[in-house]
């Protein structure tokens, strides 16, 4: 089985994955998840109906809107509190990992970038692209309380 395969826990309620060759949702229901959000380019499954599910595809390298940012992070708030989320992309490491650490970073916003990908490092490799780094960083500062800091 390799990293492609897996899905990892990375806080309480919330992992990251990749769908590659495609979701396993047996395992999914085995882990307890609950809701789903699905950031690859293209939607190319709709999950059984017990899963709360959140398209928001955007190509990797690319600079997500402001406002699917909003409302990913706003899904995973609201599905973490009674559940377990699942984030992920083709290949669980650029634009999912991205929105982890953006998820992370509004929960901390005393931490820097580096300090949430340390975190996620600890369960995860992942390498967002430059250009998700900066649309989070862009969006977290139109926060109240947030400063940047890589």
């Amino acid at each position: 089985m390799s990293d492609m395969d897996e899905i990892y826990k990375v806080h309480d309620n919330l992992y990251i994955g990749a769908y590659w060759p495609q979701l396993n949702f047996d395992k999914l229901r085995k882990e307890g998840i609950t809701a789903i959000v699905n950031l690859m380019q293209e939607k190319y499954y709709v999950p059984p109906k017990e899963f709360k599910y959140l398209f928001k595809g955007f190509p990797d390298n690319t600079y997500p809107p402001h406002d699917y940012l909003q409302e990913i992070l706003e899904f995973i708030e609201r599905n973490i509190k009674n559940g377990k989320v699942l984030v992920h992309c083709a290949m669980g490491i650029s634009r999912s990992g991205g929105l982890i650490v953006a998820w992370l970073l509004k929960q901390n916003p005393e931490w820097s970038w580096g300090d949430a990908m340390d975190y996620v490092w600890k369960t995860r490799r992942i390498l967002p692209a430059i250009e998700i780094r900066e649309s989070v960083l862009d969006y977290l500062e139109s926060l109240e309380g947030f400063r940047r800091s890589l």
